[in-house]
């Protein structure tokens, strides 16, 4: 290939590559000054849910009476479903249906969670999970703590932080707002509930 042929070549090339930036306008790669913002968005609370103190990460229970909430409970543990329970359908439910706390925790990494304290009654039967889960959700107020299962001793083991892991971040929501997250679909309202239907046989 001779001299004029290489150059000939390369102004093609140029012609090309020019060709190409001209169907772009460049201004329009250029960032807004208010891209950071507009990128980062509004960042939305964690949503709750419905479990036990965790086993692997330290918790705090919220010690305000308003978010301590009475409430009848259903574990439907063949159904793997959790239930809230109007008070006037507790006769259809019988020993289904158990008198609890719920309580607002949250984790060492902010993470939001209802929790069933049991309620001890005459009527109850006490055990050492009961009763070990009780001291452990107190404590829990003023210590950040978690629980372990020791089923040797029939009973959780509790674990306060050796170190200060700060204050506790709670969510700004209301405990009715956090129940209805929480169990939106999940409250029994009427005797002609599935479950209550199943109970009785007619399905």
């Amino acid at each position: 290939m001779n001299a004029e042929s290489i150059n000939d070549n390369s102004k093609d090339l140029t012609a090309l590559s020019s060709a190409s930036i001209v169907k772009y306008d460049i201004g329009s790669l250029r960032l807004p000054d208010s891209y950071a913002l507009v990128n980062s968005g509004i960042k939305l609370p964690t949503k709750a849910t419905f479990g036990k103190l965790s086993k692997h990460r330290f918790s705090r229970s919220h010690p305000a009476d308003e978010y301590k909430f009475p409430a009848l409970l259903v574990d439907d543990k063949e159904g793997r479903e959790v239930y809230l329970v109007m008070p006037h359908l507790a006769a259809y439910l019988g020993s289904m249906a158990k008198s609890v706390i719920l309580r607002m925790v949250v984790d060492s990494a902010a993470t939001p969670k209802l929790i069933a304290e049991p309620i001890i009654d005459a009527a109850s039967r006490t055990t050492l999970w009961t009763t070990t889960m009780i001291e452990a959700i107190r404590l829990s107020e003023e210590a950040w703590v978690r629980i372990e299962s020791n089923m040797d001793a029939q009973q959780y083991t509790i674990i306060q932080a050796a170190n200060n892991l700060g204050d506790p971040q709670w969510p700004t929501q209301t405990m009715e707002a956090l129940i209805h997250e929480v169990f939106l679909g999940r409250i029994i309202t009427s005797e002609e509930h599935p479950l209550i239907s199943q109970l009785q046989g007619k399905c």
